[in-house]
């Protein structure tokens, strides 16, 4: 049997937390120290931390050494972006998530697809709802002044955390085996990526305040919305039904902005819900979603500056450089179709 505590969490007889309320999530995982999965205390049980990217991804593109870019503009080595999380959850995510995500990706873009045919986005999703919501629960610890004369403010203090809480939901799914309704999905991109002779294969950014992520790994790239209910992927279909191969990095991050724009411009949101039966202990997490998908004008600076924030660090040694820097921000300039329209098959391919 399931009981409600007086915060409005939800555990088991053993204590075993099914369900954090709002306040519980915020107190103990986005401003405490506790287990983000379990939510368990480090005065309770071993901890030994979590990787924000997985170890194999850091392994794969050598990355413990490299230098991940936070939302305030400074850096941090990737080996050491990690946050609480006990033993017992470190150990249970690697067999039961970790290591079936990477076996997919270690099959190329080919089966990968055909295996989320087959065995439906679930698991990605919630996947990629754990590396998004451990990246910004990282913002907590992260002061977002390095001289601590401008003031001790956190980097993230600049979320609302209400807005996560959906996400903690999912990403805990696997742990809570709560049935999941369509509604409660958001949108799910998978791409092919074009593989280069020179640069990275593997690529990782976010736009927190749209909840959407980009994950590339060599041929396969996925985009997520995380509170959408798909609206973002409904809307881009035009988009979508143009491109004709393999998308360059340069090209994948400006459809992550794509999306992003479509959702933070939604007329209408779908909400979320955790629902729970104490007495038959089912757990369901669902959404109501608008009527109709409409998606409000946006100021084109607005437009410009998310374009130039994500796909400007990606345009390096390139003889307009300074040209297509400026024209991003105009919100109109495009790294995925010509003046006709058509999709740039060659983008960012050497010249022959």
């Amino acid at each position: 049997m399931l009981f409600q505590t007086s915060d409005e969490s939800v555990v088991d007889g053993n204590g075993r937390v099914t369900y954090f309320s709002l306040r519980r999530f915020i107190a103990d995982i986005a401003q405490g120290n506790h287990c983000f999965l379990c939510g368990a205390s480090p005065e309770a049980v071993p901890f030994n931390d979590e990787h924000i990217l997985p170890d194999w991804i850091l392994r794969r593109y050598g990355l413990h050494n490299r230098l991940i870019t936070l939302p305030n503009g400074t850096s941090f080595r990737y080996g050491s972006f990690k946050i609480p999380c006990c033993a017992e959850c470190n150990k249970n995510m690697g067999q039961r998530v970790e290591q079936p995500i990477r076996d997919m990706f270690d099959t190329g873009y080919k089966s990968f697809g055909e295996q989320l045919k087959l065995n439906g986005p679930w698991d990605l999703f919630c996947w990629m709802c754990w590396i998004f919501l451990k990246t910004h629960l990282k913002d907590t610890d992260l002061s977002f002044h390095r001289d601590t004369r401008k003031g001790e403010m956190k980097i993230g203090d600049m979320h609302s955390w209400e807005e996560v809480h959906h996400v903690h939901c999912m990403a805990r799914s696997f742990y809570t085996g709560c049935n999941l309704k369509v509604e409660a999905l958001g949108s799910l991109l998978v791409l092919p990526a074009k593989i280069l002779p020179y640069g990275e294969q593997f690529d990782y950014c976010d736009l927190s305040f749209a909840q959407t992520m980009l994950l590339r790994i060599d041929d396969i790239a996925a985009i997520a919305v995380f509170n959408d209910s798909q609206a973002s992927l409904s809307v881009v279909q035009e988009i979508l039904n143009k491109i004709a191969g393999p998308l360059s990095p340069l090209q994948l991050r400006e459809m992550m902005v794509r999306m992003a724009v479509i959702n933070i411009n939604l007329a209408e949101r779908p909400r979320f819900y955790s629902d729970l039966d104490l007495l038959t202990e089912a757990y369901e997490i669902g959404g109501e979603r608008p009527s109709e998908i409409r998606v409000e004008d946006m100021d084109d600076s607005r437009i410009g500056e998310m374009m130039y924030h994500i796909c400007g660090p990606l345009v390096t040694e390139h003889p307009d450089k300074a040209k297509i820097l400026e024209n991003l921000k105009t919100g109109h300039y495009t790294f995925l179709f010509n003046d006709k329209g058509e999709f740039l098959a060659d983008h960012m391919e050497p010249v022959r």
